[in-house]
């Protein structure tokens, strides 16, 4: 019997695990969704490092990918939900710190309200800390944005204290123990037809 073919650009790939700390990121796209509660709506906002050692390190895992069903972190992607009447204090909260951190490290950009659209290819300051999830019966570590901050305090050195980490204790998990980095399941597909390099 004859061995059969292999397929290169199916191996499965090791990704690189961004450290913890502050970065200055920049936004790729922004878009508001609806919240899967049918509860109002936030904002997708993919970004990447702009800056540093680790600069284009979430473009740079996508493109060295050679699979065709390539797809882009999640562990790249903010969440920020977009406040209405009914919201709690700490919803306005984070949407008004994120935008005065977003004006702050943008000189001359004010936002308006309007078009999400409008933050591509803006600066922010990030703050990453480690959050585990859990995926047959396996803990996995990934590096998330948790807060935001100035851009330019980010380069100055100045980001301040960066989040706790979310961890899963041995009690609230099963009985697995693995750690590793992320499943092809903790990565988001690209939509089909996508003609550019980048999915934005």
């Amino acid at each position: 019997m004859a061995l059969p073919k292999y397929d290169k650009s199916k191996r499965k790939k090791q990704f690189e695990m961004l450290p913890k700390g502050a970065y200055v990121v920049k936004i790729m796209d922004a878009k508001e969704e609806a919240n899967s509660k049918g509860n109002g709506s936030h904002l997708t906002i993919s970004f990447d490092i702009a800056e540093g050692e680790y600069k284009d390190f979430y473009s740079n895992q996508y493109l060295s990918n050679t699979s065709e069903d390539r797809k882009w972190s999640r562990d790249a992607i903010f969440y920020l939900g977009v406040p209405d009447n009914n919201s709690q204090p700490f919803v306005w909260q984070n949407w008004n710190n994120f935008f005065a951190d977003l004006e702050d490290s943008n000189d001359g950009f004010v936002f308006g309200g309007g078009d999400p659209k409008q933050l591509k290819g803006k600066l922010i300051g990030g703050k990453f800390h480690i959050e585990q999830t859990e995926y047959n019966d396996n803990i996995y570590d990934h590096t998330r944005l948790r807060w935001t901050c100035v851009a330019e305090d980010v380069r100055q050195g100045k980001a301040g204290k960066l989040p706790n980490d979310k961890l899963i204790t041995p009690s609230a998990s099963s009985s697995g123990s693995g750690r590793a980095s992320a499943p092809e399941e903790e990565w988001m597909k690209i939509p089909d037809g996508l003609e550019e390099s980048l999915p934005f």
